[in-house]
């Protein structure tokens, strides 16, 4: 994908979004992935915090949003954005926002925002050791490296070739297995991650309060993280599961993610998911982002439907 490319991804992707009146926004394109039912979370994440943004000054930047899916969304026909501002302080500001179709809420989301300030006092979590991006295979690589040991079907392979085609992102696998697990391992994996593509000084981004430029806002990269992490999270619970559980329902129920520090999305970026509990029809999520200097700069939480064979 190409600078022009990026450009129209981002847009259509979450940028895109009309202003009807002073908290309520339209989309005008909304995604699925050719295997999913609804309208692909991500978005409607992503969606949701350009909406808020656009009521807060450019000094405010988001730092924690705490959301729940709640319908399925229809890509052929619009998704309203409500915003109703629930906090105006000097340093902290926040608000909830609403996605409706047809009458009924699909998503709502409650987003924070504060100025940056000084600090005397600062600790992370150390991000793993492992090999840069540059030493890794692609996933492309990896697929055909497992069609030709025969490990894959040919079926298996087209449609994870199609998988990684279809979004717009970058992947380095750390473990090449865990792209597919043969055998039920602990869930956990580390995978580098970006936009494919950059996300150029001359982005028009087209939302009041989000200047484009060489500092491009915070908030943009920050809803592009939003965007493209929603895709691995849930998929890592996968790893806990026999070979035989050829039939899986998974979809959203929550999610929540805190920013920790600056961050670009069309750099590499580490991200750790571990799969923390499942069981009750339910698996819960947990995932560290990692800038590739080793800055801690987004935690995310999620917990989805999973259900296998029969339960479906």
């Amino acid at each position: 994908m190409d600078v022009l490319e990026l450009d129209s991804f981002l847009n259509q992707s979450f940028l895109d979004l009309e202003k009807i009146d002073e908290n309520l926004f339209r989309s005008k394109t909304l995604w699925k992935h050719k295997i999913a039912r609804g309208v692909y979370g991500g978005q409607l994440i992503s969606h949701s915090l350009v909406a808020a943004s656009s009521g807060f000054p450019e000094d405010q930047h988001i730092h924690s949003l705490h959301s729940y899916f709640l319908r399925q969304g229809n890509t052929k026909f619009p998704m309203l954005y409500y915003v109703d501002k629930t906090r105006d302080g000097n340093t902290y500001c926040a608000c909830s926002v609403k996605a409706v179709q047809f009458g009924q809420t699909v998503y709502t989301m409650q987003a924070s925002f504060k100025k940056s300030e000084a600090s005397n006092i600062s600790h992370q979590i150390t991000k793993p050791t492992v090999p840069p991006p540059e030493k890794l295979k692609t996933p492309f690589e990896i697929l055909d490296i497992l069609k030709q040991q025969e490990l894959i079907s040919s079926q298996r392979h087209e449609m994870g070739i199609e998988w990684f085609q279809d979004f717009p992102m970058e992947t380095r696998w750390v473990s090449p297995d865990t792209i597919y697990a043969f055998q039920p391992e602990y869930p956990k994996c580390l995978i580098w991650m970006k936009a494919r593509g950059h996300i150029v000084p001359t982005l028009s981004v087209g939302i009041p309060h989000l200047p484009s430029g060489k500092d491009l806002h915070q908030n943009v990269h920050k809803c592009c993280i939003a965007y493209l992490c929603d895709m691995l999270l849930l998929r890592t619970s996968l790893m806990s599961l026999s070979s035989t559980a050829n039939s899986v329902f998974m979809a959203s129920l929550d999610h929540s993610m805190w920013f920790h520090a600056p961050c670009h999305a069309d750099e590499w970026m580490l991200f750790e998911i571990e799969a923390e509990n499942t069981g009750d029809g339910r698996t819960l999520c947990h995932g560290r982002i990692w800038d590739i200097n080793g800055v801690h700069i987004t935690t995310v939480s999620q917990e989805g439907v999973l259900r296998v064979n029969s339960n479906l």
